[in-house]
């Protein structure tokens, strides 16, 4: 007898054929201000529901003048909720992230936090892939451990500085 599956399958991308789901993936850069210091970043989205998806962040913090032997990294992973559709509309978002402050010529001594943060913001679509995006948002950071050698001046440290702050975002990418 026939196995079933090649028209199970053939059913299902006939029927699926007809609908527009829309891009499932999406990478951004952005210049960002973490309130009063600057980054740059990159992210991939992936979309797991219409209106959800799970993003990578990484951020590379602009070192104050006079310290860029002290180099500020972090990496973040985000949960993001979409109006009316993912990559498009109205997005609030949860993450959570590991900031990393290096001395540059011994990354032994560095410092590392945890920041959680919750943002809002608005993405435009322009044709099918290219969009471009606002956002603003607060982040905690919270010390997990650290050399005493390095961030004595803590403003000389953006990446891994504690307490609350503003952070504000451009997203410039493509969905696909």
């Amino acid at each position: 007898m026939p196995s079933p599956l090649p028209l199970v399958l053939w059913l299902s991308a006939a029927t699926s054929a007809g609908r527009s789901e829309g891009p499932r993936n999406a990478i951004s850069l952005s210049p960002i201000v973490n309130a009063p210091r600057f980054a740059v970043g990159m992210g991939y989205d992936r979309a797991v529901h219409r209106l959800l998806s799970v993003g990578a962040r990484f951020e590379y913090a602009i070192p104050r003048l006079g310290y860029a032997h002290l180099q500020g990294i972090s990496e973040s992973l985000a949960l993001t909720l979409w109006a009316p559709r993912t990559f498009r509309g109205f997005f609030a978002e949860a993450s959570i992230g590991l900031a990393h402050t290096l001395l540059g010529v011994q990354p032994r001594f560095r410092r590392t936090t945890i920041i959680p943060g919750l943002s809002a913001g608005l993405r435009w679509r322009f044709g099918k892939t290219f969009f471009l995006g606002a956002s603003i948002g607060m982040r905690w950071g919270r010390s997990l451990r650290g050399d005493r050698r390095i961030c004595t001046d803590a403003t000389a440290c953006p990446a891994t500085r504690t307490g609350p702050w503003a952070r504000a975002a451009l997203d410039v990418g493509v969905a696909f």
